[in-house]
């Protein structure tokens, strides 16, 4: 059975339930935790595609994978040294960046696996991201400067930036959400404007971005353990947003808000399923459905006897 869709038995639809309502469901229950079928060492970025698709870039190994719904992997790029980010755009393809000291480049991946140097980069970069139309973002860490290329490779702008620069993450309507090295967060437009986002923990390192329009950060706890965290408006504070296994360096949102977890320590890369989508048995329309361990627990039958 596939975690993304679990499949209810078809009912004919009559004129009694011609009119009826599609509320979200929720099921007390701890979510659904796989390991994905492939074989990892050094993984260092995933992504969900648009697409579905679960790209992995495995930094030892040199390559990028790809695993797509029905759980099939191929090799879509090889031979890549230093590999730090992936990052994909519906029009333009994969991008991989790879950051040596000193020096970087962002290397393109086309449908048909062709690899071709989109940029070269005379500083050691930090993060990666590409929208819809091919604009491509990314910085010089050290020095805090963010950089706008079109989708021809050309530079549009540099934007300096108070501090270095951990990590940055797509935003809403073509902008940027940048990871600070204090823990605070600054959202860039392609307009050249910016925007205080918030603070998370300065021991956050990685920034993915959710489905319903926020930013989590990567970080860990008075503890050490690995958590996903939104922005709070004042330094210092926490909001928690998952716990996550020991060791984990980069996360993935599907479309639902589903995770995919890249973790080295393990050599592997790990779902964890909470969101489902279910059909209607009257219509067929797909209904959402969320396991929750703190839902409350479904009320037992009553039988009466005779």
């Amino acid at each position: 059975m596939s975690i993304s869709t679990i499949a209810l038995p078809q009912v004919a639809m009559g004129d009694d339930v011609a009119d009826h309502k599609h509320t979200a469901m929720t099921v007390r229950s701890r979510p659904v935790i796989e390991r994905v079928p492939l074989k990892v060492i050094d993984p260092v970025d995933v992504i969900v595609t648009q697409f579905g698709d679960t790209l992995i870039a495995d930094r030892i190994g040199k390559v990028v994978f790809r695993v797509d719904a029905m759980q099939e992997t191929s090799v879509i790029a090889r031979e890549l040294t230093d590999i730090s980010r992936i990052a994909d755009s519906r029009m333009m393809g994969t991008h991989v960046l790879q950051a040596g000291h000193g020096s970087g480049r962002v290397i393109r991946v086309t449908e048909t696996g062709f690899q071709t140097e989109f940029l070269h980069l005379p500083f050691t970069p930090a993060g990666l991201a590409v929208d819809e139309v091919g604009n491509l973002w990314t910085s010089n860490a050290a020095l805090g400067r963010l950089f706008l290329f079109g989708s021809d490779g050309q530079r549009k702008f540099a934007f300096a930036l108070s501090e270095s620069i951990k990590d940055l993450t797509s935003g809403l309507n073509g902008s940027v959400v940048v990871l600070l090295k204090s823990g605070k967060l600054v959202t860039v437009f392609p307009n050249e404007t910016s925007l205080a986002a918030g603070y998370v923990p300065a021991s956050a390192s990685r920034l993915s971005f959710h489905p319903e329009g926020f930013v989590v950060a990567l970080a860990h706890d008075a503890d050490g353990k690995s958590v996903l965290v939104k922005a709070t408006q004042a330094l210092g504070n926490t909001d928690r947003f998952a716990g996550l296994i020991g060791g984990t360096v980069a996360v993935a949102f599907d479309k639902l808000g589903n995770l995919t977890l890249a973790n080295p320590d393990l050599r592997a890369i790990t779902r964890v399923t909470s969101h489902f989508q279910v059909p209607c048995p009257h219509c067929g329309i797909l209904v959402p459905l969320v396991f929750c361990p703190d839902a409350p627990a479904a009320e037992q039958a009553t039988r009466r006897s005779f």
